[in-house]
C-alpha cells in the first residue's frame, strides 16, 4: 500500500500490439509536433492535442506504483489511455466556442465539468506514474487549497469558488492545465529534444570523447579534465544532469578510476561537470527555454548571457582536477586519438556544422523552436549524403520514438505544475506568498534572497530541474524583482540553484546516478561534488549583485566583472583542493584561501586588496616553512650520514 501510495511506476516492456500502438502514437504524435511548429495551431487546441499524445503513451507504458507485472497492459490502463485522446477530441470538437468564450462570464457546461474533472485527474495520476509522488502531490494540495481555501483564516483563505468557477479557471483558459509552460515543452522543447536524440543516434557522443581527448588527454589529470569538457559540450545537445551522467559517465569513470582517481572522486567530478550542462549554452535543457518564455526575451539573448557564467563555472572544475592531480600525483593522462584536431573536425562535421547553424539562427533572431526544426532538417540532409553511414528511415523513425519517449517525463512535469500555476492564478496565493516574502526585505534584502535560494534547492530534492525552476520563478522571483534586481539575474540566480539541487544531498539524482557508475557512496558522492561545485553555489550571488557577469552594462565593466569573478574562481579551487604551489597547507591556510577567492569574486577595491594581503602572506610564510623543513630534513640525513 506504502508503494503504491509513494513509489513512481516501472516502465512496461511492451511487445506485440501494445508496444505497436504505443509506437505508432509517439510517431504521429512527433510528426504533428513537427507541424504544430511550422502552423502553430490555436494554444488550447495544440496543448490539448499534445496532451492526448503523451499522456496516452504514459499510461500505455508505465505501471501503477507498486505493480510487479511490466509486460501486460491492464484493461483500465487502455482506458485511461483512451480517455486521454478522448479529452483531446472534446477540446478539438468545442475549439471555436471555448477560444471565444468569455472567461468566468459565459457558461460552464455539465460536459465541461466532466472533462476537466477527468483531465486533472488524468494529470496527477499520469504524472505519479512518472515523475513519483511529490510534484502530483503538490497538485493535489493546490486542487484542495481551491476547494477547500475558504476555511483557512486570515489573509491565506479566500472566498468559496465553485465548481465551475474551478473548471473554467482551469480548463478552459490558457493560463491553467493548457497554460504556457504546457506549450514550451510541447514546442521548443520537444523540437530540441529530436534534434539531441538524433545526435545521439549518429554517435555525436563518441565523437565528442574523441575529440576532447585529442584537446586535453595528454595533459595532468587529463581523463578528469576530459570528462569536465565532454559533459560541456555534451551538456549543449542532452541539457540534463542526469542524462549528462549516464552518457559521458558510461566512458568516463571507469577510466578516472584507472587512472588514479577514487571512486567517490570519479564520479563527484562526473556529476559536477554534468549538472553543468543545464546552463551550457546553446541549448541549456528545458529551464533557459522556459525563462526565455516567462522574463519575455529571445531565447538567443538567454545564450548569450549564460556564456560566461558557464565558461567560469567549467573553468573552475577544470582547475580543481588540475589541482587534485598535482597534489595526490595522479598522472590521470590518456592516449589521444592519432589523428589531428583538424581531421577530427571533419569527420564530426555532422556535429559541428547543425550546430554552428543552430548557434548562428539563433544569434540571427530567428524562434528558439523554428531555428531547432531547420537544425534538424539540415542533420537528416547531411546524415542522407552521408556515404559510409547513410541515415535510413528505419533511424529517423527509431529518432522519433526515442525522442517522444525522453519527451514524456518532461511533459509530463510541465503540465502537472500547470494545475499549480492555474490555482496560484485562479486564487492570487502568488501575490499573498510574495508579500509575505517582501516583508523579510524590510529586515533584510540578503536575507529575502537566502530564502529564495533554500526555497529553490528544497524544492529541487523532490522534483527536476524543470518543475524546481517553475514553481520557484512563479513564488520567489517577483519578489527579487520587486526589490529593484534584474528579472534576467533574479532568473539565472533561481536557474542555477535549481541546477545545483540535482547534486545537493540528501538526494542528489545526478550524483546518485555517478555513484552507480562508479560504485561508490552516493552520499559521499553528493558531499564531494558540493565542494568541488562549490563555485555553483557562489556564482549566482554575482547574477544579483554585478549584473555585469551576464553582461549587462558596458564592455569594460563586464570585463572587469569576468576577471575578478575569473580569478577569484581560481583561488577559491586552490582553497578547496588545498595545493598552492606545491606549498603546504593545512586547514586554516585552506580557509583563508577559500575566503581569498570570494572576496576577489566580490569586486570591490577593498576586498580585492585585502584577498592579496592574504595570499602574499601566506606565499611569503609557505615560502619560510618550505625552506625550513627543507633545510630540516638536510640536517637529519647528515646525522644521519
Amino acid at each position: 500500500m506504502r508503494k503504491f501510495i509513494t513509489g513512481t511506476g516501472n516502465k512496461r516492456s511492451l511487445h506485440g500490439i501494445p508496444l505497436y500502438i504505443r509506437d505508432v502514437i509517439s510517431i504521429i504524435g512527433a510528426l504533428y509536433l513537427i507541424f504544430a511548429v511550422l502552423l502553430y495551431p490555436q494554444p488550447i487546441l495544440h496543448r490539448s492535442i499534445a496532451f492526448g499524445f503523451f499522456f496516452s503513451i504514459i499510461f500505455l507504458g508505465y505501471t501503477t506504483p507498486g505493480i510487479r507485472d511490466k509486460g501486460k497492459v491492464p484493461f483500465y490502463d487502455w482506458a485511461l489511455a483512451t480517455l486521454c485522446i478522448g479529452v483531446s477530441l472534446y477540446i478539438g470538437l468545442n475549439i471555436e466556442r471555448i477560444s471565444s468564450r468569455l472567461v468566468f462570464v459565459d457558461t460552464v457546461t455539465l460536459f465541461d465539468i466532466l472533462f476537466g474533472i477527468i483531465t486533472l485527474l488524468l494529470l496527477i495520476e499520469g504524472g505519479r506514474r512518472i515523475l513519483g509522488p511529490w510534484l502530483p502531490g503538490i497538485g493535489v494540495v493546490a486542487l484542495a487549497y481551491i476547494i477547500f481555501g475558504h476555511y483557512i483564516p486570515g489573509k491565506f483563505g479566500h472566498l468559496k469558488y465553485s465548481v465551475e468557477y474551478i473548471i473554467d479557471g482551469l480548463f478552459l483558459t490558457d493560463y491553467g492545465v493548457w497554460g504556457r509552460t504546457m506549450g514550451v515543452a510541447t514546442g521548443k522543447i520537444m523540437v530540441f529534444m529530436m534534434f539531441a536524440t538524433l545526435l545521439q543516434t549518429t554517435k555525436a557522443s563518441d565523437f565528442l570523447f574523441a575529440f576532447v581527448s585529442k584537446i586535453a588527454g595528454r595533459y595532468k589529470g587529463g581523463i578528469g579534465k576530459v570528462a569536465v569538457v565532454a559533459s560541456a559540450l555534451f551538456g549543449m545537445i542532452s541539457g540534463g544532469g542526469p542524462t549528462n551522467a549516464t552518457t559521458t559517465g558510461s566512458m568516463t569513470i571507469p577510466i578516472m578510476k584507472k587512472s588514479g582517481f577514487s571512486s567517490e572522486y570519479a564520479a563527484c567530478v562526473e556529476s559536477a561537470a554534468s549538472v553543468g550542462g543545464v546552463f551550457m549554452p546553446p541549448i541549456m535543457g528545458s529551464m533557459a527555454f522556459i525563462m526565455s518564455d516567462i522574463v519575455g526575451i529571445p531565447y538567443a539573448d538567454v545564450i548569450r548571457r549564460a556564456a560566461l557564467p558557464a565558461l567560469i563555472y567549467f573553468a573552475a572544475l577544470f582547475m580543481s582536477i588540475d589541482f587534485k592531480a598535482r597534489k595526490s600525483k595522479i598522472d590521470g593522462s590518456i592516449k589521444p586519438p592519432a589523428d589531428s584536431i583538424f581531421k577530427l573536425i571533419i569527420k564530426g562535421y555532422n556535429f559541428f556544422i547543425p550546430l554552428a547553424y543552430l548557434i548562428t539562427r539563433l544569434m540571427m533572431g530567428r524562434p528558439a523552436a523554428k531555428a531547432g526544426l531547420e537544425t534538424l532538417g539540415l542533420m537528416i540532409v547531411i546524415g542522407v549524403l552521408n556515404r559510409k553511414k547513410p541515415l535510413t528511415i528505419g533511424i529517423l523513425i527509431d529518432t522519433l520514438k526515442k525522442a517522444v519517449g525522453r519527451g514524456t517525463m518532461i511533459v509530463a512535469t510541465m503540465a502537472t505544475c500547470g494545475i499549480l500555476i492555474g490555482v496560484i492564478d485562479v486564487t492570487g496565493v502568488a501575490s499573498k506568498l510574495s508579500a509575505y516574502l517582501s516583508s523579510t526585505a524590510d529586515v533584510s534584502a540578503l536575507l529575502t534572497i537566502l530564502m529564495v535560494m533554500l526555497l529553490t534547492l528544497f524544492l529541487g530534492l523532490a522534483m527536476n530541474g524543470s518543475s524546481t525552476y517553475l514553481i520557484a520563478a512563479v513564488l520567489g522571483a517577483p519578489v527579487l524583482i520587486g526589490l529593484g534586481y534584474e528579472p534576467l539575474s533574479v532568473h539565472m540566480f533561481i536557474i542555477f540553484y535549481a541546477a545545483m539541487a540535482t547534486v545537493t544531498p540528501p538526494v542528489a539524482l545526478t550524483s546518485y546516478v555517478a555513484a552507480t557508475i562508479a560504485g561508490a557512496d552516493p552520499t559521499k558522492v553528493g558531499w564531494m561534488t558540493m565542494k568541488v561545485g562549490l563555485i555553483g553555489y557562489i556564482l549566482p550571488f554575482a547574477f544579483i549583485f554585478n549584473p555585469a557577469i551576464l553582461q549587462i552594462g558596458s564592455f569594460l565593466e563586464v570585463l572587469y566583472a569576468f576577471g575578478t569573478i575569473f580569478i577569484g574562481t581560481g583561488i577559491l579551487a586552490m582553497g578547496l583542493e588545498g595545493w598552492l604551489f606545491n606549498i603546504r597547507t593545512g586547514f586554516f591556510i585552506r580557509i583563508l584561501l577559500i575566503a581569498s577567492g570570494i572576496m576577489v569574486m566580490i569586486g570591490h577595491v577593498a576586498t580585492i586588496l585585502i584577498a592579496a594581503g592574504i595570499l602574499a602572506a601566506i606565499m611569503v610564510y609557505g615560502t619560510i616553512n618550505m625552506s625550513y623543513n627543507k633545510n630540516k630534513n638536510k640536517e637529519i640525513k647528515d646525522e644521519r650520514n
